[in-house]
């Protein structure tokens, strides 16, 4: 089975290397980094790939909107998910100990972040602000697939209504029980697994500016990088 292929290779999975000093100034000062190589073994990359395709079938198709409005369009986004932290996929499925240490090494890297002197002091004028607390329980992790021809359009992972803020807990349509706390997403990532991907394949994650609104509703300064998913 995959569970005893790969639990007695990846027991050791630590492999991620730390973040260089430009590459937090950067995540500081642009509002993202790219950070090539940071899983370092290939045989990790490898594990994490196939554990991906294995639980597959435990997914869903992606959804877009706002919690508690959420709905399939695959005309803004053609790709399935399915969650490792919040819930896990059942334990028959692909490898449990390769899910483990990839969310100990995510964890490193919320600590890592958390740590960072670069992100620890804001510049309110420039729109630079210090990275508030992460919670370690606050963290999301999942696997997305995006077939040939799949897709994700221009969103934000963070919406500007409520500046962001949203209720904890589940909707009434959902049977009710919001608590008053409310969480905002403070970084997103994306740990591309990959192989052999050639830039004329397609598929590159198109970044714009953290504030592209303040320029006008219909101004468009244009995107300032293309990030290859490899």
């Amino acid at each position: 089975s995959n569970r005893g292929t790969f639990s007695s290779t990846f027991a050791a999975f630590h492999a991620h290397r730390p973040l260089l000093p430009s590459e937090l100034r950067h995540l500081h000062e642009h509002r993202y980094a790219v950070v090539p190589g940071w899983l370092t073994d290939a045989a990790d990359i490898g594990a994490l790939r196939a554990d991906s395709l294995a639980v597959a079938a435990h997914g869903s198709l992606c959804g877009v909107g706002r919690s508690g409005a959420r709905r399939v369009d695959e005309g803004i986004r053609r790709s399935r998910q399915c969650t490792i932290i919040r819930p896990p996929p059942s334990n028959s499925a692909g490898c449990v100990d390769t899910r483990a240490c990839l969310v100990r090494a995510v964890h490193s890297l919320r600590a890592e972040l958390q740590g960072a002197e670069q992100l620890r002091v804001g510049q309110p004028r420039s729109g630079r602000a210090a990275l508030p607390h992460l919670a370690p329980h606050e963290t999301e992790l999942l696997y997305l697939n995006y077939p040939i021809g799949g897709h994700y359009r221009r969103h934000l992972d963070q919406p500007y209504g409520d500046a962001g803020w949203q209720r904890c807990g589940r909707a009434a349509s959902d049977g009710g029980s919001l608590s008053g706390a409310r969480t905002r997403r403070a970084v997103s990532f994306v740990i591309y697994l990959n192989k052999g991907w050639d830039a004329a394949d397609g598929g590159a994650l198109r970044l714009f500016p953290a504030h592209e609104r303040l320029y006008g509703s219909q101004v468009s300064v244009g995107h300032v990088a293309d990030v290859l998913p490899e």
